[in-house]
């Protein structure tokens, strides 16, 4: 009790207001200094090199002690070498979880590069039996076609969770190779909404590109795969009949392509946590998918040197804006003149 009670007088004794001050300026202050001299206690930070890791408080038993040089300079010399030994202790904790994150990280891509790589070959038989299943001669009966139909649309949907599950590991590990083609992005818009067709029925799409826009440096592979997504999203998160809109406009060096709907939006505060792996828009949701969607997306576009972002959309919904740089396209070839 005793102890405690000396441990309170302490505290009552310190005074917070100048222990700040000479944190945030990283001076001493207190007694024997020019900043509030009247203390009975010395502040001094602990200065490291990379940033102030706190303040030593000090009251001396004989007040002169303050004055003299060498104890003052011993002092200094100290609190130099506690600050660095407290900033050692913190980058060494920083290192081993940054350690432990880039393991777990690196099992976790192997795990799901393995799984996804052994579930791809049944799953391809099975969508392609199910085709054939339902497709069959002579027809098979109403109710069993349609038992045939549901497999097939099944199977479908496990194999694009099993590929995206596998793209991303891959693109984690940087297995990927980009095929950068200078090309036009209504190329690459087309083929998304000719791929995204059968998930995007019973809604309204709409394009709004600029005419005339200029070429761009991308895998168009992977850029489609990009757009295929954010409709895919568009579509499972919106009613039927809800609107969704491509829109592109020229921003400086820049191309901000957008992917917008009239739905219920994205939950507040939760614009950047849907593009983290594993993340969906609606907790606990019953809609189909693992929450990879939007972290490809996000890879994808990175690795182009571009950036991906949610906001509010224009039609009242959720919109998704991808950036990409424009770049300098190489010089068309002078046309061949007749001699």
């Amino acid at each position: 009790r005793a102890a405690d009670a000396g441990a309170r007088q302490h505290r009552t004794v310190l005074d917070i207001g100048i222990a700040q001050w000479a944190f945030d300026r990283a001076e001493g202050a207190g007694l024997g200094t020019d900043t509030l001299p009247a203390s009975r206690i010395f502040y001094l930070p602990l200065v490291a090199p990379m940033r102030t890791r706190g303040v030593l408080a000090i009251e001396p038993e004989q007040r002169h002690w303050m004055l003299i040089p060498e104890q003052r300079q011993q002092l200094d010399t100290f609190a130099a070498l506690a600050a660095i030994a407290l900033e050692r202790v913190h980058y060494i904790e920083v290192a081993q979880n940054a350690l432990v994150n880039m393991e777990s990280e690196r099992l976790r891509n192997s795990l799901l590069a393995a799984l996804s790589h052994d579930l791809r070959t049944p799953l391809t038989s099975l969508v392609g039996l199910s085709e054939s299943l339902a497709g069959s001669r002579p027809p098979l009966a109403p109710a069993q076609r349609e038992t045939a139909m549901l497999l097939h649309h099944e199977a479908l949907r496990m194999s694009a969770l099993v590929a995206n599950l596998l793209d991303m590991a891959r693109i984690q590990s940087g297995e990927v190779k980009f095929n950068l083609q200078w090309q036009a992005l209504e190329e690459v818009v087309g083929s998304a909404l000719r791929a995204s067709g059968a998930q995007l029925q019973g809604h309204t799409v709409r394009t709004r590109l600029p005419a005339a826009l200029p070429l761009l440096r991308f895998d168009a592979v992977l850029i489609e795969r990009v757009l295929c997504n954010l409709l895919e999203n568009a579509a499972k998160y919106t009613p039927p009949g809800a609107r969704i809109e491509i829109a592109a406009a020229l921003r400086g060096a820049w191309i901000d392509v957008m992917v917008c709907d009239d739905g219920p939006g994205l939950p507040p505060g939760r614009e950047e946590a849907v593009f983290e792996k594993f993340t969906r828009g609606e907790r606990e949701s019953a809609k189909p998918g693992v929450g990879l969607g939007l972290a490809i997306c996000r890879a994808i576009v990175d690795a182009h040197g571009g950036r991906i972002h949610a906001a509010p959309s224009p039609l009242g919904g959720a919109a998704f804006v991808m950036t990409l740089p424009l770049g300098t396209p190489p010089a068309m070839p002078a046309p061949e003149t007749e001699g």
